[in-house]
């Protein structure tokens, strides 16, 4: 997270309307935020902006100046309200907007008794990625992966 923070800071410092941020309030009346980037400005101020980030980084780098290195990100990588965007204010909008993260199941295939095949969906929790998992590999599995092993051993 803190990379993606020090990148927004970076784009907002190249400035030209490149990003903006504009706070909103719901229609329930919580506040929240809006980043909008300007996509036909990303090869030009873009481009520019993380590609000079990146070399004063290599430069500190290159020389070995840890101290230099940790000053120039740091002060990209601050959540501070000393500056017009007030990060530290637009955090805790953030945080009030969090949602859980979501989880992405992977479904399975199976044949039918009529040789047709299968799909098998789960629910996006951790009971169904679990279900996913013991669907996929059966008993069979585990004894075939030892059998290898067994066979292979010899080798390693």
């Amino acid at each position: 997270m803190q990379a993606r923070h020090v990148i927004l800071r970076v784009l907002l410092e190249a400035g030209q309307g490149l990003v903006t941020i504009t706070r909103t309030t719901d229609e329930d009346g919580q506040p929240n935020a809006i980043i909008t980037l300007d996509r036909s400005k990303i090869e030009t101020v873009g481009k520019e902006a993380i590609g000079t980030f990146l070399r004063n980084l290599q430069v500190y780098k290159s020389t070995g100046d840890f101290v230099g290195a940790k000053a120039y990100y740091g002060q990209y990588s601050a959540v501070n309200d000393d500056t017009p965007e007030k990060f530290l204010n637009l955090r805790e909008v953030v945080m009030l907007q969090k949602q859980p993260r979501r989880m992405f199941v992977q479904v399975n295939t199976k044949l039918s008794e009529g040789g047709s095949v299968e799909l098998c969906e789960y629910e996006a929790t951790a009971t169904g990625i679990v279900e996913s998992f013991i669907d996929r590999f059966s008993e069979a599995y585990e004894s075939n992966v030892y059998d290898l092993w067994q066979k292979d051993k010899q080798h390693f």
